[in-house]
């Protein structure tokens, strides 16, 4: 694990525990599919729009690439452009969300997220170029939240960049593997129709909000059960996305209860002094409910030999002792 400044570790917990309130503009998406997929991708493209009717988003626009297209790219580069300029944020009081989806094959070719036709992979489009690399979704769009969903056979390792520190969220949600061939699951145990199945059995309970970074985490933990390993990660933001699941387009997330205890370790590269770490605890004890942290263990580091963990309970006599022994 590569080591971080204290500054930067402090500043990364502030932006994941101040969580914003977001009035989402409008809610814009499409779902891409193959024309002659062998997946049944028409069927769970179906499940993207109930499940955008559940959330009551508008049904999305929809991009079939043409089998006889002689550069699927190009009509692909040209979709996805225009639903990008129609969601971009109008004043800098607007805040929308697009949502993109696709279904059906896809791989890791030269370092690129690849959607294929089929399996034997004879009729390809390269969309890590047109999706990350042409159009700046990535560093532009200050006022665009951008959620992707993408329910292929595999995806393998999608590339994220360092964490930036923003008031928005470009998030990747991917059925990265399966013990079984994407063209033999049934559309409605593909991972879009679990996703759809968890937001419906939500509202259903009578769950007032839906995150999507949770939606992933309940899939995840029902992954030996439904064949699934979904993946989940953030190119921007520290965040998730956040929808009501009522008329709604307001989230607050302090109104949130928090639904998983995540356990992480972080590497800072200068050594903290007791009075940090007294501060750091004190500062984590005041998070609200909803943003709770607290250090479990601190370990000091000299070259390649671990000291025993720091007492974080008597930080103000521990601490001395450890150093003066």
């Amino acid at each position: 694990m590569a080591p971080i400044s204290i500054k930067v570790f402090q500043n990364t917990l502030r932006a994941a525990a101040t969580q914003h309130r977001h009035n989402y503009t409008n809610i814009h998406s499409i779902t891409v599919r193959w024309e002659k997929d062998h997946t049944k991708a028409d069927k769970v493209s179906q499940y993207f729009q109930n499940l955008l009717k559940t959330l009551n988003i508008p049904p999305a626009a929809e991009h079939i690439i043409r089998h006889n297209s002689p550069n699927p790219d190009i009509p692909f580069q040209q979709a996805f452009h225009d639903i990008l300029e129609e969601s971009q944020p109008k004043t800098n009081s607007d805040h929308k969300l697009l949502i993109f989806h696709y279904a059906g094959h896809g791989f890791i070719k030269n370092g690129q997220l690849t959607f294929a036709e089929t399996a034997t992979a004879e009729k390809t489009l390269n969309a890590g170029n047109c999706l990350f690399e042409d159009t700046g979704l990535i560093p532009d769009s200050v006022h665009l939240d951008i959620l992707l969903i993408f329910d292929c056979c595999y995806i393998g390792h999608i590339a994220t960049r360092a964490p930036i520190i923003s008031n928005r969220v470009v998030e990747i949600l991917a059925a990265t593997s399966t013990q079984i061939p994407r063209n033999r699951i049934l559309p409605e145990n593909a991972f879009t129709a679990k996703i759809a199945e968890e937001i419906t059995r939500r509202k259903r309970s009578g769950h007032q909000y839906v995150e999507f970074a949770d939606v992933f985490q309940t899939l995840r933990s029902r992954g030996e059960r439904d064949k699934l390993r979904p993946t989940h990660a953030l190119l921007v933001g520290v965040g998730s996305v956040i929808l009501p699941l009522n008329n709604s387009r307001t989230v607050d997330p302090v109104t949130i209860a928090p639904m998983c205890t995540a356990l992480f370790s972080v590497s800072v590269a200068k050594e903290m002094t007791a009075e940090e770490l007294r501060q750091l605890s004190s500062w984590m004890k005041n998070l609200p409910c909803f943003a709770g942290l607290e250090v479990d263990k601190g370990y000091s580091l000299i070259a390649e030999d671990v000291r025993a963990p720091i007492d974080l309970d008597n930080l103000s006599t521990g601490y001395e002792k450890y150093h003066n022994e």
